[in-house]
């Protein structure tokens, strides 16, 4: 775990996370839904496996106790009867966690995306570019945000993320 500090803006690599993709048939979406619990539209849900809504017909299931293995015999055995596909991304993906007063606007000039809490409330997950590079962010806490990237893309987003942090913002914004 690797980390990054400022007054402003703490920067955390997270390891050790199991992540599955999931996706469902679209004519069973409702079953699979209700079956696993899974997170409505562009939000994140509680809970071990936590479930990131990706789109209409995925997710990613992530967990901090639970195996991959065990997350998908899971879905097989929850889903039974229902097309899906579940497979392990642990290895395919990084998992930063930004926090403190300034996150929101360190990730705001990297997309396009208005991560202040009254627009982006905690538990949302949106897809969305960051400083040119496909992740997904949700809004894990109060003041805090794990982004999820393919991880051939972690070394430049944390050199990214560093530098933009140390740039440092306005406390006056037009936003």
């Amino acid at each position: 775990m690797a980390e990054q500090t400022d007054k402003s803006v703490s920067i955390e690599r997270i390891d050790d996370l199991s992540i599955v993709s999931l996706k469902v048939s679209r004519k069973s979406l409702e079953s699979a839904c209700n079956r696993l619990q899974l997170a409505s539209p562009t939000r994140a849900s509680s809970g071990d496996p936590r479930s990131l809504w990706l789109g209409p017909d995925r997710w990613l299931l992530v967990s901090t106790s639970t195996t991959p293995d065990v997350i998908v015999r899971n879905c097989q055995e929850t889903l039974t009867g229902i097309v899906h596909n579940a497979v392990d991304y642990s290895a395919g993906l990084t998992v930063f966690r930004l926090g403190g007063p300034n996150a929101s606007q360190t990730l705001a000039s990297g997309s396009g995306l208005d991560f202040r809490p009254e627009k982006y409330p905690l538990h949302t997950c949106c897809r969305t570019r960051l400083a040119q590079v496909a992740a997904v962010i949700v809004a894990a806490a109060a003041g805090r945000f794990d982004v999820y990237v393919d991880r051939s893309y972690g070394t430049y987003l944390t050199n990214w993320l560093a530098d933009v942090s140390r740039i440092g913002f306005s406390s006056t914004s037009n936003r």
